[in-house]
């Protein structure tokens, strides 16, 4: 069994050693949102969307789990037409295959294969571009009732 902590911190490994060139990895704590980014470019910033319970029975539940991966590049190069390097401006979709290349079906063991769900560019200001990168897995939290097997569980839900 995983709990969050643990897969997330599995994916900022997986990231570390699949993915040459980002130059910085980390849990998604608002960096973006400052005047000044307290990130280095490329980044990927690693967060929890949403997690949805349900009652497995015996006391233990199965999370299916929503996974964020925020990539973010600065905007160095133009794109238009007639741009003699333009190529250089799409290097952030070309980091979001190489992302998803070390994610997808990634698991430690404790969780469900990941897979992406979604993707979505992210409104940005001038200096940089952002896309969000949904994935999605699954893990069981347990908890011990302190019963032996085949026993009637004493666990109580109390609906409100």
């Amino acid at each position: 069994m995983a709990d969050i902590k643990e897969i997330l911190l599995s994916v900022q490994e997986r990231l570390g050693a699949a993915v040459p060139g980002l130059e910085y990895i980390d849990k998604d704590w608002g960096q973006l949102s400052y005047e000044k980014p307290a990130v280095k470019y490329p980044c990927a910033l690693l967060d929890v969307r949403n997690i949805n319970y349900s009652l497995e029975g015996r006391g233990r539940q199965m999370a299916d789990t929503q996974l964020t991966v925020t990539v973010a590049n600065l905007r160095l190069t133009a794109a238009s037409l007639l741009a003699p390097r333009k190529e250089e401006a799409y290097q952030v979709i070309d980091l979001l295959e190489r992302i998803h290349a070390a994610l997808h079906l990634f698991s430690t063991g404790g969780y469900a294969p990941l897979f992406r769900s979604n993707l979505k560019k992210v409104v940005a200001d001038s200096s940089h571009e952002c896309y969000e990168m949904t994935y999605q897995t699954a893990f069981e939290v347990g908890y011990d009732t302190g019963e032996r097997p085949g026993t009637v569980s004493s666990v109580r839900l109390e609906l409100q």
